[in-house]
């Protein structure tokens, strides 16, 4: 007889291990070679260790010869697969002389229990978001299943960088009816800032039992006082007319808010005066909000200094606004339209991208709320 031989030459589809469900029907176990075959034999798995001779069909039944010996392919079809076909199916080829061998592990597949997204118990929790300004653990665990499940990490739809992703841990546990079971879990470390606010962390798990994968996420509700705005400047008030200051500032939760005008403290949702204090809006769910201060009537007064104080539970801060003459003409060569520059000391200033300055008869529309929306805005005004 002639000694079996291993050898890279033989490939077998599909690759080992391969995974497969209880009664799963017409497997095909196949063996091929680069040149064609002058005999095949095989050895299924299960409780017989028998040689079987493919080239003369002595097989059992619920096995079926398959592949073309003159394209050096040669295999067998399973009926169903149960599990006393879990094993090893080996096959031992003749090419020129020699033997040839090479193997498939057949192993059941088991879809793992449902997948676990968990917060590390140290992180610091505050009004039923997180604090923000932290490292954020997260642990994501896939367990007792077969295959190992693949899990992928994302961030508002987008991969996390692998620098913040720990090695993945994989372990084995046997079960009673000796089935080795593979539970994978990982960690990942996210340093979340108010910038993350309103954005999804995911875990992504991958495993041939689900179609489509299975996707556990958890939303970043991270809690910060309301944020400084430098440099605010807006255009000068007209000498008649209505005029309503725009500011959208940052917080989560929402913050309380109050101006101060000549002396005049205004709160939200109240009037004072000529003037008229708005309650905050929310313009996204990242923690944004909207404050309009409104002037009834610019002839009688046109302040050039206004102060606004936000307030939530995990601080207060004061916006401080100047209202400037600003001339178009007078924009330095080689600037955008975001970069003016302030008359009363020849600074140049940015005119911030949550502020605008807009004049009107009376009080503004949705439809002008939203026309004067943009990346960086201006000053604009149309007089009574």
């Amino acid at each position: 007889m002639l000694a079996p031989v291993r050898s890279q030459q033989i490939e077998t589809i599909p690759a080992s291990p391969s995974y497969h469900t209880l009664y799963e029907r017409n497997l095909d176990l196949l063996c091929r070679a680069d040149k064609p075959i002058d005999q095949c034999n095989v050895r299924l798995p299960g409780p017989s260790t028998d040689t079987l001779d493919v080239t003369a069909n002595v097989l059992p039944s619920g096995v079926k010869r398959i592949g073309d010996f003159s394209r050096g392919e040669c295999g067998v079809r399973l009926a169903t697969f149960t599990n006393e076909r879990i094993g090893k199916f080996v096959c031992i080829v003749t090419i020129d002389g020699q033997q040839f061998e090479s193997a498939i592990e057949l192993r059941k597949r088991v879809p793992p229990r449902p997948t676990e997204l968990k917060i590390a118990k140290a992180t610091a929790l505050i009004d039923g978001g997180l604090r923000a300004n932290q490292l954020l653990k997260a642990r994501c665990i896939s367990r007792n299943g077969l295959p190992v499940a693949n899990l992928t990490w994302l961030l508002d739809g987008k991969p996390i960088d692998e620098s913040a992703l720990k090695p993945a841990q994989i372990t084995t546990e046997e079960q009673q009816d000796g089935t080795s079971l593979e539970t994978i879990q990982q960690e990942v470390h996210l340093y979340v800032t108010p910038a993350e606010n309103g954005q999804t962390l995911e875990c992504v798990t991958n495993h041939p039992a689900f179609k489509p994968e299975l996707r556990n996420s958890f939303l970043l509700n991270i809690k910060f006082p309301p944020e400084e705005i430098p440099h605010i400047h807006i255009d000068e008030l007209p000498a008649s007319g209505s005029a309503t200051i725009n500011i959208t500032i940052h917080a989560n939760p929402k913050p309380f808010t109050r101006w101060t005008v000549n002396g005049r403290h205004i709160k939200e949702g109240e009037s004072a005066d000529i003037y008229q204090a708005y309650i905050p809006r929310p313009t996204s769910p990242k923690g944004e909000y909207r404050v309009l201060l409104k002037n009834n009537d610019c002839s009688m007064e046109r302040p050039s200094l206004f102060t606004l104080e936000a307030t939530n539970a995990l601080g207060t801060q004061t916006y401080v606004i100047k209202a400037v003459r600003v001339d178009a003409n007078e924009v330095e060569p080689g600037r955008n339209d975001d970069y003016y520059t302030d008359d009363s000391n020849g600074s140049t200033f940015w005119l911030i991208s949550v502020w605008t300055f807009f004049c009107s008869s009376s009080e503004p529309s949705r439809a002008q709320l939203r026309s004067f929306q943009g990346l960086l805005w201006g000053g604009l005004c149309v007089r009574a």
